[in-house]
């Protein structure tokens, strides 16, 4: 009995320590730092493009909660370069949490110079278009916007802000995006599951992380249409404004803890290989996953009519379906077949070899391109 009980695997998964959704939900910026930066410096690093918003957000922390905050503009890709250049810019100034605001490189390289500071980090999203926000990873690109590592903070974020209203205005592409980025996760997280992977706390998925991929799933097949009206209207009907909040919740909390405490499969994998052609740079996160889903649905051998099911609902919300929407409309034979090798540099990919292959994986591709 003892020998059965010590052969069970041992089951993980992790949460940020606060998650704090809604409209104004950066009204509580304050207190959250209160607790964490204990009296020292706080430096926000920040997407140039909401910078003028939080500048009046530092400006309230001093008046409000006597928190000191310096801000730093992030560039606009998460590199080693990057990284380096704001810890240097930060140097020895007792800094005692860093924030992190704006979108899903933003955030990831402000957890990276956290990890290298070993203070609190915590997250304020300015879009909806990726699950980074909950997460420990860090997708870390070279100079070329190819993917080059993916490392670990120590713990998930101690906070994570998502202010609703904030959310709402930016961009509908970046809300798409999210969108895509979380549709995946039913199919990579079974995938993981079904082949008995590791999630990335190392450990086995809890059943919870299934629940929550197929929560996630369900919240955008049901609600995705109607949030999307508040981007097409002045005044939002209550029926758009409730979907909108689940549909954030789902993209970003949902999506987030199930992926990191499921695991990933060949929808996320495909960035090693797409990421490599300089074309799909202007191409968001979530919409390249989103193109990538298809792929992995026929490579595991979906019928006919469930991938034009799945890819019918893709191009009603605006997300890509074909290489062509990436910005690849020339894409050889030679490049399908490099883009399904450099697949494989996904460790949970290449986990999977005796399940798909290469050559299998650019069958799929193929297949995606015939619909």
């Amino acid at each position: 009995m003892t020998d059965k009980i010590s052969a069970m695997p041992i089951k993980v998964i992790g949460f940020p320590s606060l998650y704090v959704q809604g409209p104004g939900a950066l009204d509580r910026l304050g207190p959250c730092l209160g607790s964490l930066a204990d009296g020292g410096a706080v430096v926000a690093l920040v997407d140039p493009f909401v910078m003028p918003l939080f500048k009046s957000v530092a400006a309230e922390l001093g008046d409000k909660h006597g928190i000191r905050m310096n801000l730093l503009a992030f560039t606009g890709e998460c590199t080693r370069r990057e990284i380096d250049r704001l810890v240097a810019a930060i140097g020895d100034n007792a800094c005692t949490a860093i924030v992190g605001v704006g979108g899903g490189k933003a955030l990831d390289t402000a957890k990276a110079v956290a990890h290298a500071l070993s203070v609190s980090i915590v997250i304020v999203p300015t879009i909806a278009s990726s699950d980074a926000p909950t997460s420990r990873l860090m997708a870390i690109y070279d100079e070329n916007h190819k993917i080059v590592e993916v490392p670990l903070l120590r713990r998930n974020p101690d906070a994570v802000l998502v202010d609703t209203s904030v959310i709402r205005s930016a961009p509908r592409r970046f809300f798409v995006a999210g969108i895509g980025d979380a549709i995946t996760k039913k199919f990579e997280v079974a995938d993981s599951v079904g082949a008995g992977l590791p999630n990335f706390f190392q450990g086995a998925p809890t059943r919870l992380a299934s629940l929550l991929a197929e929560s996630c799933y369900q919240v955008i097949r049901t609600d995705a249409v109607a949030a999307m009206e508040v981007f097409d209207l002045a005044v939002p009907s209550e029926v758009a404004n409730a979907a909108f909040e689940r549909v954030v919740e789902a993209t970003v909390l949902y999506s987030g803890l199930a992926f990191e405490g499921g695991g990933l499969s060949i929808a996320h994998g495909m960035l090693r290989g797409i990421t490599a052609y300089p074309q799909t740079q202007q191409a968001l996160h979530g919409e390249l996953v989103a193109y990538g889903l298809l792929v992995q649905l026929a490579a595991n051998g979906f019928a006919d009519d469930a991938l034009l099911e799945i890819r019918d609902f893709l191009v009603k919300l605006g997300l890509p379906v074909c290489l062509a929407d990436i910005g690849l409309p020339n894409g050889s034979d030679n490049d399908i077949r490099n883009i399904a090798s450099l697949t494989f540099e996904a460790p949970y990919v290449a986990a999977r070899h005796e399940l798909v292959s290469r050559q299998q994986l650019a069958e799929a591709i193929v297949r995606v391109e015939s619909l």
